[in-house]
């Protein structure tokens, strides 16, 4: 079969006012088909209020509808998180109080669209790729007050532009680069790595693919040999890159027809702590697999897993580090009976205590990890393949530790939550998490369609130790790099450390409990392609650093504490 397309188009069966579940199928269409409704289910709606002003509605796409929900990212320079996402043909901005600002693109926004502080300047940029039909394709970055940096959008052929931009800083000159994949023909891709100005990288890029591109891809060093390799497939072939664009020794690794590749953004990251950084993901295909593969291609320990009833699932993986130990997330798709639908793994592929899942509605989209009822838990936050008789879609929630539903949930937003996700943020600066959902409906071309972007407020404290996955691939940056240092770090909740303020341009203030002793303590500063810059003991109560002569930019800080580590983001003003 060749796949002519991996944008995704809606078709739908003729049917009754029924319950309804979303299908991806062998096209790579989406399909939708009547279920009966879930035995004992109770269509009584959820009592979670949304915050005020929502849930926003703004017109969608006809044809091609939302993956892997928005964005939260503090654009603006007030340093509380703003909602940015696509619909249509429209990139939006908007604040808990309404919108900012809104941007007409060409070709049609379907992934979310990634941030980070590309030109470090102290505020982030946006940036997204459209597609659509006609082939529309442009990748566009702007800056905080909407407007487009000099030399975008970049524009090859109209070609489509699939899935979302990776940012990172491929060359260590503390600049961003932007790695996009092209649709170059029907049967051939290309990844682009571009620098801030649009242009390419080097004379080695773009490199091609031996068939479409498969997901958004991921980049980090995974050899340990100081620079930065590209994960990115074909839709039946696995590339990892070299920064010279040579593919590195065993790859491109072919492995249709058994397996294929659509949607499943893998994952990077060290399982076994030996500097030697494992890809993780999902297939589909004729044996579609679970799988983890070291960085020569080779399966790692304990993998791959067969799919459950051999389903295509498009589920990409959510990678958590909890109290030293990994946790591997996926998931499949399923219908209105009650299946396993959603696995928690440890690093060797052993299923956890309480899992798989059990439940009615299957999941493609991506799980989120937080602690949101503030028990000192983390759960598992994530949408279904689902819709009520009334048009009304699923936001789950499940623990961790045991694999039991959390009190109050589900919760029905208006809407598919299908292949989208929930972000976990702060939307309205008040130290308290929210849940924040981009939806969807479907008229069947007799009106017009909406999406909705809702937001759930609860009364869990937002800290970044409560949230350890909250977005689609787990950052922004849409990197997919689980970094030995900086991300997924061990749970500190029994000690309250506070460090202000942030951003900072002068005094960096360190506090510890007025309780404790700070006896071989320290705190650290890295740049951000974790070179080490700045040490100093902490006193017993408060430390203070003056950061005024580091250049304006962001920075990893360490604080090494009773033993423990606590990593944040420092942004020097």
């Amino acid at each position: 079969m060749i796949i002519t397309s991996v944008m995704l188009c809606v078709v739908f069966d003729t049917f009754s006012q029924g319950w309804q579940k979303a299908v991806l199928t062998e096209e790579l269409t989406i399909k939708v088909e009547n279920v009966y409704a879930p035995a004992g289910f109770n269509s009584e709606k959820q009592a979670m209020d949304q915050m005020t002003g929502f849930p926003v509605a703004v017109t969608g796409n006809a044809s091609f509808k939302n993956m892997r929900n928005l964005t939260l990212a503090e654009i603006n320079g007030d340093q509380i998180q703003d909602i940015v996402f696509v619909a249509d043909s429209k990139l939006y901005v908007w604040t808990y109080q309404g919108m900012l600002w809104e941007k007409t693109i060409i070709g049609t926004g379907i992934y979310p669209p990634s941030v980070a502080d590309i030109n470090m300047d102290g505020f982030n940029e946006i940036v997204l790729v459209t597609g659509g039909l006609p082939a529309n394709g442009r990748t566009y970055t702007f800056d905080k007050d909407g407007n487009e940096l000099p030399g975008w959008p970049v524009n090859f052929s109209s070609h489509w532009m699939m899935c979302a931009p990776a940012l990172t800083d491929v060359d260590n000159d503390s600049i961003i680069e932007i790695i996009v994949c092209e649709r170059y023909t029907s049967t051939v891709g290309r990844v682009h790595i571009l620098r801030i100005d649009g242009t390419s990288f080097s004379t080695n890029w773009p490199v091609s693919l031996d068939g479409i591109p498969a997901f958004t891809p991921s980049v980090g060093d995974v050899d340990n040999d100081g620079v930065k390799e590209i994960v990115a497939y074909s839709t039946k072939s696995r590339y990892i890159f070299e920064l010279d664009g040579q593919p590195m020794t065993g790859f491109p690794l072919n492995t249709e027809p058994e397996q294929k590749y659509s949607y499943q953004s893998p994952v990077i990251a060290d399982l076994n702590s030996d500097d030697q950084y494992e890809v993780i993901g999902a297939t589909h295909g004729d044996l579609p697999k679970f799988y983890v593969m070291d960085n020569s291609g080779n399966d790692y320990t304990g993998w791959p897993i067969t799919v459950p009833d051999s389903n295509w699932t498009y589920s990409t993986p959510t990678v958590v580090k909890i109290n030293g130990e990994y946790r591997i997330l996926m998931s499949r798709p399923i219908g209105s009976e009650v299946d396993d639908m959603l696995y928690c793994w440890d690093a060797e592929g052993n299923m956890q205590p309480g899992f798989p899942v059990e439940k009615s509605g299957g999941l493609e989209g991506y799980i989120s990890v937080a602690d949101i009822n503030n028990d000192n838990d983390f759960e598992l936050v994530f949408g279904a393949n689902m819709l009520d008789s009334l048009g009304y879609g699923f936001i789950n929630a499940y623990n961790i530790s045991d694999g039991t539903p959390v009190n109050g949930f589900p919760i029905r937003p208006r809407g598919w939550t299908f292949m989208n996700g929930v972000c976990i943020g702060d939307v309205n600066g008040d130290a308290a998490i929210d849940l924040v959902s981009l939806t969807y409906t479907n008229s069947f071309g007799a009106n017009t369609d909406t999406v909705y972007i809702n937001v759930y407020e609860t009364n869990s404290p937002y800290t970044t130790e409560k949230v350890l996955w909250g977005t689609y691939k787990g950052t922004n940056d849409r990197s997919g790099y689980v970094s030995n240092g900086v991300s997924n770090v061990e749970e500190m909740r029994d000690i309250d450390i506070m460090v202000y303020p942030n951003p900072c341009s002068s005094i960096l203030n360190i506090e510890l409990p007025s309780d404790a002793g700070a006896e071989n303590s320290f705190a650290a500063i890295y740049d951000i392609t974790g070179r080490h810059l700045f040490s100093i003991g902490l006193s017993s109560k408060i430390t203070r650093i003056d950061v005024s002569g580091f250049e304006k930019g962001m920075y990893i800080f360490e604080i090494n504490y009773s033993e423990k580590s606590r990593i944040k983001k420092l942004l020097v003003k």
